[in-house]
Order: structure tokens, then sequence, then C-alpha cells
């Protein structure tokens, strides 16, 4: 399943970077991941880290996620090995927009519902958009990170 979105934002592109860069804090803005376990970090060198994780998703299930933040591009890509989904989600900023794109594909029971999960994962994604471009509430209750 292929879902793309962008949201435009009028502030600094870096002060979005640093929010979006921020790993610890991706179920802050993504309310589809519950928690986030780290299991590992590794440095590419200056501006690049690779994070291997644990994720608890809002929607059940877990799975594990190698999260690469790029920071010559401003990019974060997501590789997601195991869980309800597998594939990766690529998030950059370009200007003065964010843009996400997921390429994934569901596992189990989700793959049974996976239009109404499509769906989901679309409006989902704006509005984690909106909150990484410092627009809209930043946490819901019961959201954690674990370092």
């Amino acid at each position: 399943m292929l879902i793309q979105e962008r949201v435009e934002f009028k502030g600094d592109p870096a002060a979005v970077w640093e929010r979006l860069s921020d790993i610890e804090r991706i179920p802050e803005f993504w309310h589809g991941t519950r928690s986030l376990q780290i299991t590992g970090r590794d440095s590419k060198g200056p501006g690049k880290e690779t994070v291997k994780a644990r994720a608890k998703f809002a929607f059940g299930g877990s799975g594990d996620v190698e999260i690469t933040a790029d920071r010559a591009t401003m990019t974060l890509t997501s590789n997601y090995t195991s869980g309800p989904f597998k594939g990766a989600q690529v998030v950059k900023i370009v200007g003065n927009a964010i843009e996400a794109k997921w390429d994934v594909n569901f596992t189990g029971v989700f793959k049974l519902t996976s239009s109404w999960t499509g769906g989901h994962f679309k409006s989902g994604t704006v509005h984690a958009l909106e909150r990484l471009s410092g627009g809209g509430e930043q946490k819901l209750p019961g959201q954690q990170t674990h370092a």
C-alpha cells in the first residue's frame, strides 16, 4: 500500500527537522506508535544516525524497525521488518513542506482490513505531519518512549 502526504508550514525548517529527527519522540508525533524501545544505535558519520527499535502500536501488535536520520537530506527513513506491517516510511523536509511516503504491506488480520487500515494510516500521517510542523496536540495519554 502506497500512501503519500504533504503538509506546508510557515516555521523554520531547521526547527521542524529537530522534531522529526528526535527518534525518541516518535510516539509524541506519530500517535499510531504507542511506545518505542531503543535496542541499538549506530552513528554513520556526522549528521547521520541509525537506531534499531521495537515499536508497540496503538492499534495492536508490535514490530521491529530500523530508523535512519540523515541531517544532510533532512530525511527520516523507517524500515519496518516485522509486525502488523512490513515496508518503509520516508519522511523528509523539502523547503517549507514536510512530506511522508509509506510503502508497506499489511500482515495477518491487518491484511483483511487493509482498506480501513490504509485510510487510518493516511489520516494519521496528515495529523503527525501537522504536529511535526508545529501545530496540533503533541502527545496522547499513555504514550511513552523508552531510550
